[in-house]
């Protein structure tokens, strides 16, 4: 004999509440208190009822997903997006999860057409964007449909336009400053390709030259492009160093793929690390543990930017204010630069 599925009159039941009551409680209602809406979510979870979405969505109730969309730009393919993304991804969907919500998840590639108004096709309440800051089309568009009302919350964006979770760059970039110093170094290289344009990039490239005016030392710039993954920018960006004959003994890369390819080229420029050119990354990617030699990195706290960017969200679904907010960050030295001495 087949079971029938549990109902929203089962979840009353047993919550002690009226089938209405159980109604505005998975709509996210404000007319039912916070305490009665866990009771009434806690023993839907238990007891497996799974409300009706679609008939939610024609009532114009909150649909209780979140559009997580990963902005790529022309030049990369997905299995290439920086490995911090995924840990971020995790941390939101987990986030999302404790609050109730679920996760509807795109990948755009920038100059992609595919429809973006998760919120106005009623697919989800809000939308959280992350990816490459090269995705200039698709970071206007986002733009674009924050200024026409959309909740939208970004992590990283390339400009103030849209509102954001960010790590405290300036923090971090003086964080890797002042361990390169008490390291000996005296010569940093900065390598943050398109900084001029990548509002994270300028504030880690200011906290690291700021500090390092304070020790009385000239930050050194890298000029290049910021085309293609970024191993092979890192890589550059140590190769035009060296032809231009520039000395250096300390790198602090904006990214810690850019500093896996600067290893990468210092290796093969036959100089040791970090006995010639001590090297620093960002980010705290897992693969940095394993660089030859293992990268020391500023590592954010992607959990708690998961944590961060669903209230922010949940802020402007409710329509509230989603001011800007840092993430920390923390500073893990492995085999790539020197011990204090």
């Amino acid at each position: 004999m087949k079971t029938r599925p549990p109902t929203s009159f089962d979840v009353a039941a047993l919550a002690g509440v009226s089938q209405p009551t159980v109604s505005l409680a998975v709509r996210d209602s404000p007319r039912v208190s916070a305490e009665t809406r866990a009771r009434i979510l806690r023993i839907a979870r238990e007891i497996g009822y799974v409300p009706d979405r679609r008939a939610m969505r024609l009532r114009g109730a909150r649909t209780r997903c979140i559009a997580l969309v990963i902005l790529l730009p022309d030049d990369l393919k997905p299995r290439e997006v920086n490995p911090l993304y995924w840990d971020l991804i995790a941390a939101i969907e987990t986030a999302a999860a404790a609050r109730g919500y679920r996760i509807l998840l795109s990948l755009q590639p920038n100059g992609s057409d595919r429809n973006c108004d998760f919120e106005a096709e009623r697919d989800a309440d809000g939308t959280i964007v992350l990816g490459s800051v090269s995705a200039e089309q698709g970071w206007a568009r986002f733009a674009a449909l924050n200024a026409e009302g959309r909740r939208i919350v970004a992590w990283g964006a390339p400009d103030m336009r849209i509102p954001s979770i960010r790590c405290d760059n300036r923090a971090a970039g003086a964080l890797a400053a002042g361990h390169l110093i008490a390291g000996g170094c005296r010569r940093v290289a900065f390598i943050g390709p398109g900084h001029a344009h990548h509002v994270a990039y300028q504030d880690r490239r200011t906290g690291c030259a700021v500090r390092l005016a304070e020790a009385g030392l000239e930050l050194i710039d890298v000029d290049q492009a910021a085309t293609g993954p970024r191993e092979a920018q890192g890589r550059a960006a140590i190769e035009g160093l060296l032809e231009s004959g520039t000395r250096f003994d300390g790198v602090f890369a904006a990214g810690d793929l850019l500093a896996i390819g600067a290893l990468s080229a210092l290796r093969d420029r036959g100089l040791a690390v970090p006995e010639d050119v001590a090297v620093i990354g960002f980010d705290g990617i897992r693969s940095s543990a394993h660089a030859r030699p293992s990268l020391s990195t500023v590592e954010q706290d992607t959990e708690a930017a998961g944590r961060m960017l669903v209230a922010a969200l949940l802020r402007r679904i409710d329509d509230q204010p989603a001011e800007d907010a840092d993430v920390p960050v923390n500073l893990r030295q492995r085999a790539s630069s020197r011990s204090p001495g």
